[in-house]
C-alpha cells in the first residue's frame, strides 16, 4: 500500500523530515560497518526512532525494513497510525487478528526487493521479533544470511540530537509536576491510588501522553517492594511514601522519583534518606564526559559502606532514557553500575537513581533524569531532592 491511498490522514510528524533523515544515514553508516545489506527492525522504540511510527498497542507486531539504499516500508497493523506519524511511502498493512501472516507477507516483500539474498540483520535479542516469525523467514528465505544486530539501532540511540532533548526536557516537566501533585495530595489517611490518580492528572492535562509505565507509589511496609504499585493501601503517619513518576512528550519520558513521610521520620528511614541523598551527590559529583559508566556507580558506592546487611542495595545506579513504549521507559543503552567500561558522552541522558529498601518494612529512594553535556550534565528534572516531611 502506498500511503497516497490514505490522503486524508492529518499529519503529526514528531520531528522534521531532516531529522529522520540524520538518523536513517547514521543507522546505515552502522549497518555498512556491521557487514548488512538490509536491517530488519522489530524493536517498537527503535522504529519510532527511525520513523515516527507510534502506537499505544505496544505488543502488536510491527516492522520496519531499512535497506542500505532505497526505499524504507513499514509493517504495521496500526497503518493508518504509520501515515499519521510517519514520512515513510510504502506501508504493508497487517491484520491484528491474523499477525502471524506477517511473516509470509515480510518474505514476499523482501524478494519483491531483491534482498531474498541479503544479509539481513535481526534483532533478535530485543522484543518484538518472535521465534515463529524467525522460523518462517528462515524457512521462506534460504538464502539469506542472519545476522544478529540486536544493538545497531540502539547504539546510534544512545547519543541524543538538539530535539529530541527539547523533547526530554518537556518530559522532564511534566514529570516534575506529577510530582508536585503527588506530593500535594501525600497525606494520613490518603490512599497510594489517590496519590497516583493526582499525579497522572497533573501530567495529563499540562499535555502528556499515555504513560509507559504508570506512577509508581507504594507506601508504608509496601515502600520496601520494588516496582509495587497502587493498590488502595491506607498512609499512616510515620510511613514512607514513593513515587516514581514519568511524564511522557513525544514519546520521550524524564522520570523522577522522591519519598515523603508523614510526621516525624523513624530513625532507620531518616538514615536510609540520609545514605540515599549522599549517593546521589556522589553520583553527580563525578558524571562528567570521559569517565566511564562503571567509574561513576564505583564511586557512589562509597556512599553505601557500613549500612545493615538487611538492606538491599547494589552497584546499579541508573540507565540511559529517552523513546519509551509501554511497559518500560528504559532505553538500555547504557547503565551507570558497576564494571560497565562504556564511556559517557555528551548528549547520553540518563535516570539515576539510589533506591535503599528493607523488604516489607520500609524503602527510601530518590533520583533525576539528566542530558550529558560538555562542562558534565543537565538536570531535565527540577525538584527539590529531599525527604519531603508532610
Amino acid at each position: 500500500m502506498d500511503r497516497s491511498e490514505l490522503h486524508e490522514i492529518p499529519a503529526e510528524m514528531a520531528f522534521t523530515r531532516a531529522e529522520y533523515d540524520a538518523r536513517v544515514a547514521r543507522t546505515r553508516s552502522a549497518m555498512r560497518h556491521a557487514g548488512v545489506d538490509l536491517l530488519l527492525v522489530h524493536s517498537l522504540p527503535d522504529i519510532c526512532y527511525l520513523t515516527g511510527f507510534q502506537t499505544p498497542l505496544s505488543d502488536w507486531y510491527s516492522c520496519l525494513v531499512l535497506p542500505l539504499e532505497g526505499e524504507l516500508a513499514l509493517q504495521v497493523c496500526d497503518h493508518e497510525l504509520a501515515a499519521m506519524n510517519t514520512y515513510v511511502q510504502t506501508l504493508l498493512p497487517v491484520l491484528w487478528e491474523d499477525m502471524d501472516a506477517a511473516a509470509g507477507q515480510l518474505a514476499d516483500h523482501l524478494s519483491l526487493i531483491g534482498a531474498a539474498g541479503a544479509r539481513i540483520g535481526l534483532q533478535r535479542r530485543r522484543p518484538g521479533l518472535n521465534p515463529f516469525t524467525e522460523e518462517r523467514l528462515r524457512d521462506a528465505l534460504p538464502r539469506a544470511q542472519w545476522i544478529d544486530t540486536t544493538d545497531l539501532v540502539l547504539r546510534v540511540r544512545a547519543v541524543k540530537s538538539p530535539a529530541e532533548i527539547a523533547c526530554l526536557r518537556e518530559a522532564g516537566r511534566l514529570s516534575t509536576l506529577g510530582i508536585e501533585a503527588a506530593l500535594a495530595t501525600v497525606r494520613e489517611g490518603a490512599t497510594e491510588n489517590e496519590i497516583t490518580a493526582a499525579s497522572m492528572q497533573a501530567i495529563v492535562a499540562a499535555g502528556g501522553e499515555y504513560f509507559s509505565i504508570d506512577p509508581i507509589v507504594r507506601a508504608g511496609k509496601r515502600s520496601g517492594i520494588t516496582h509495587a504499585t497502587a493498590k488502595r493501601a491506607v498512609v499512616r503517619r510515620g510511613d514512607a511514601v514513593l513515587m516514581e513518576i514519568g511524564g511522557v512528550y513525544q514519546r520521550y519520558c524524564a522520570p523522577l522519583l522522591r519519598t515523603a513521610v508523614v510526621g516525624k521520620p523513624p530513625d532507620a528511614l531518616r538514615r536510609l534518606a540520609d545514605v540515599s541523598l549522599r549517593a546521589m551527590e556522589l553520583l553527580f559529583d563525578n558524571l562528567r564526559p570521559g569517565r566511564t559508566m562503571g567509574e561513576v556507580a564505583s564511586a557512589a558506592m562509597k556512599a553505601l559502606a557500613g549500612l545493615d546487611s538487611d538492606v538491599r542495595m547494589r552497584g546499579y545506579f541508573g540507565y540511559a532514557v529517552g523513546i519509551s513504549f509501554p511497559p518500560s521507559w528504559v532505553e538500555r543503552s547504557g547503565e551507570i553500575a558497576e564494571g560497565r567500561a562504556d564511556e559517557i558522552v555528551p548528549g547520553m541522558t540518563f535516570h539515576l537513581h539510589r533506591v535503599l529498601r528493607i523488604p516489607g518494612v520500609m524503602g527510601v529512594g530518590f533520583s533525576e533524569s539528566v542530558v550529558i553535556i560538555e562542562s558534565g550534565f543537565e538536570l531535565l528534572t527540577r525538584h527539590p531532592r529531599q525527604l519531603a516531611i508532610i
